[in-house]
């Protein structure tokens, strides 16, 4: 219980802060009323104590279903050509083999799913330098400079 309390930080979700005073409501209670314009987890500090709160709904639509199940993905797979499944089914992980389809109607399979190539890109060449030539232009630097070495004498 002090007489006085440091100001305040507080952090929006998207990490916007504001510095507060707080306002004395009784001896050992202060406090400090602000809108909060943003939804998400709020936190507060004073450089010693911290404060989290979480603006929103009580029950937020995130966590109506929580059940994990590709039906509710599968319309909007299905209306844009994909496939929606569970890599797990209890019996063991089944990862779909992913390959590049150039074009058609098909672009999955029952272990198979296909990604569209769009040609967004054009290679044009490929520039592959040895990784052993610098190695070879010093061991020919050396031999040469042995060879003059061993003309000179020295």
């Amino acid at each position: 219980m002090a007489e006085t309390v440091a100001d305040v930080t507080v952090t929006s979700p998207s990490g916007k802060t504001q510095t507060l005073k707080l306002d004395p409501t009784a001896p050992g209670a202060w406090e400090k009323t602000i809108a909060a314009d943003e939804l998400g987890l709020w936190r507060a500090t004073d450089g010693k104590l911290n404060a989290l709160v979480n603006v929103g709904p009580a029950n937020p639509r995130e966590f109506a279903e929580v059940t994990s199940t590709p039906d509710v993905l599968a319309p909007i797979a299905e209306a844009t050509r994909g496939s929606s499944r569970r890599l797990d089914d209890g019996s063991g992980l089944n990862v779909p083999r992913i390959i590049a389809v150039r074009s058609g109607g098909t672009y999955g399979g029952d272990d198979w799913i296909g990604l569209k190539m769009r040609d967004a890109s054009v290679v044009r060449g490929i520039g592959v330098l040895p990784m052993f030539a610098g190695l070879l232009g010093l061991l020919l630097l050396i031999g040469s400079l042995a060879g003059t070495w061993a003309r000179e004498g020295r």
